[in-house]
């Protein structure tokens, strides 16, 4: 580890070495960094295969009404339940793994706030053994 997150460095006294307990908690807490990082990509390449695909459905939709008006046909009025089926079909698994993900991003949060919190007192704790000697 060549450096802290910047989160860190300005609760360490000048001087104050870093215990390898400490050191752990920091690599995990970079690693949950990393991970939010790549969940946030991951969710932004959903939201536009969700909005692409939002946007075909609808045109669908839309070219179908045309269609039907051109061949002098009454439109075909679709019922909420196939609006729906046609949603799920399409959008389901995306909006799943959105869901999936939001989740992740959650609880990774919440570890994160914790873990932080725990580094920020243990370093407290060690600056006040090193102020104290």
């Amino acid at each position: 580890m060549s450096k802290l997150p910047k989160e860190f460095p300005r609760l360490l006294r000048p001087g104050s070495g870093v215990r390898d307990e400490l050191k752990q908690k920091i690599k995990e807490f970079e690693a949950m960094q990393m991970e939010r990082l790549q969940l946030d990509r991951e969710m932004s390449l959903l939201r536009k295969q969700q909005n692409e695909t939002e946007d075909r459905v609808a045109e669908e939709l839309a070219e179908n009404e045309f269609q039907s008006c051109l061949g002098a046909q009454p439109a075909v009025e679709r019922s909420c339940t196939d609006l729906q089926n046609m949603f799920d079909q399409h959008l389901g698994c995306i909006v799943d793994e959105l869901a999936a993900k939001f989740k992740r991003m959650f609880y990774l949060d919440i570890d994160m706030r914790k873990l932080k919190a725990s580094i920020e007192s243990d370093i407290a704790a060690d600056s006040e053994k090193l102020k104290s000697k």
